[in-house]
């Protein structure tokens, strides 16, 4: 039998080293994992914090407008200088097309066009939580509005398009265009999307999105349908409930995948 210096047979010296070094490689794995846990910790904290003063935001805002219903001097403005702004009748034409496109009778045409697209593809959860971003983010815009009770822009101010009677604030374009298009774009950006062979088919989706995620909320200012403040309003409503709902899908998603890993985990131990 070979001997170290130390008179320790070689073999045992090499059997410790093997173990200690695993051993040191299980413990540097543990802290990093420890290290991601913190960081997610640390991420959920921070998000939650944001999204909780973005509601305290959105609740000073209501009761602000609430309380100063006529437009503010600078809303006067900053819409004057938006519709001076825009004089080709093209763009004209295509902020009226999206604003068109999202009234609500071709709009809901198109967010039942979408759910029947999940359902065909078997995406439930998805399906079922945009309904739930649309649904309650534009109800909950619905009885802001009600309770702010603010009225549209009228023509002895600003340049309007057409009278409408519903409230002014929060602008219900603005938040659909977060609670809807927010959430589909969100959607081609999970893992599914992503590892999808033809994924690259989606970019014209994505590209229509934001584009009417930047737009729609300009238009609307152009046209003299609302106040600065009511899209502002508008966008941080439906971020508000797009956020919230993308957490839950999250959620929802990180729990059906452990289960459905314990599951195979269970299999194989009875195989």
């Amino acid at each position: 039998m070979e001997l170290s210096p130390d008179n320790e047979p070689v073999s045992s010296r090499a059997t410790i080293a093997c173990k200690d070094d695993e051993m040191t490689g299980h413990i540097v794995s543990e802290q990093r994992a420890g290290e991601r846990v913190s960081m997610r910790h640390s991420w959920v904290f921070g998000g939650v914090l944001l999204w909780l003063l973005a509601v305290v935001g959105m609740v000073w805002l209501s009761l602000f407008v609430h309380s100063h219903r006529q437009p503010l001097p600078i809303e006067i403005s900053i819409s004057k200088a938006v519709q001076a702004s825009i004089t080709q009748p093209w763009i004209g034409a295509f902020f009226r097309f999206l604003s068109w496109l999202n009234d609500p009778i071709p709009d809901t045409i198109t967010v039942i066009a979408v759910l029947l697209i999940f359902v065909i593809v078997r995406w439930w959860r998805q399906g079922l939580f945009l309904a739930l971003s649309v649904v309650v983010g534009n109800g909950i815009d619905a009885l802001i509005g009600d309770y702010v009770g603010r009225p549209r822009p009228t023509a002895n101010l600003i340049h309007v398009d057409s009278r409408l009677i519903f409230n002014s604030f929060p602008s219900g374009h603005s938040c659909h265009m977060m609670v809807f298009y927010g959430f589909l774009f969100f959607l081609t950006l999970t893992r599914p999307v992503r590892e999808w062979r033809y994924h690259w088919l989606v970019l014209p989706l994505q590209i229509w999105a934001l584009l009417n995620i930047l737009i729609v909320g300009f238009a609307r200012l152009w046209e003299g349908e609302h106040w600065i403040l009511d899209i502002l309003g508008g966008y941080l409503d439906g971020a508000i409930w797009m956020t919230l709902f993308i957490f839950l899908y999250l959620l929802a998603t990180n729990r059906a995948w452990k289960r459905k890993t314990q599951q195979m985990v269970e299999v194989q131990v009875h195989v």
